[in-house]
C-alpha cells in the first residue's frame, strides 16, 4: 500500500506549517500523542496511520473516509491519538 499524500485529500484549507523535508523535527510531531487537526502534515500522517492499523480498505475514498471522520462534530475537542484512532474505528461502519 503506498502512502497517501496530500493530493488525495478531500479538504483544503490546512496549515502546511510544517516542513516535510525537515525529518527529524517532523518524527517529533508525528510522534505526539496530541493530533493537530488543521496541520497538513498531521492530517496526512494520521490517516495513511489509521489505514495501516485497521483492516479497511487501503483505498483514497477510505483514506478520505478518515481524514473526514478528523472533522466530526463529535470529535471537535478531542485531540488524543489513540481516543480518535479508536472513535473512528468504532463508528467505521456505523457513520
Amino acid at each position: 500500500m503506498a502512502d497517501f499524500t496530500r493530493e488525495d485529500l478531500a479538504f483544503t484549507g490546512y496549515s502546511q506549517t510544517i516542513n516535510a523535508d525537515d525529518y527529524p523535527k517532523t518524527i517529533e510531531v508525528l510522534d505526539r500523542i496530541y493530533v493537530d487537526k488543521t496541520e497538513e502534515f498531521e492530517v496526512i500522517h494520521f490517516c495513511n496511520q489509521f489505514l495501516k492499523k485497521y483492516k479497511v480498505p487501503q483505498t483514497k475514498a477510505s483514506f478520505q473516509k478518515a481524514e473526514s471522520f478528523l472533522q466530526h462534530p463529535s470529535l471537535e475537542n478531542e485531540i488524543y491519538r489513540t481516543q480518535l484512532l479508536d472513535w473512528i474505528a468504532t463508528n467505521w461502519i456505523k457513520i
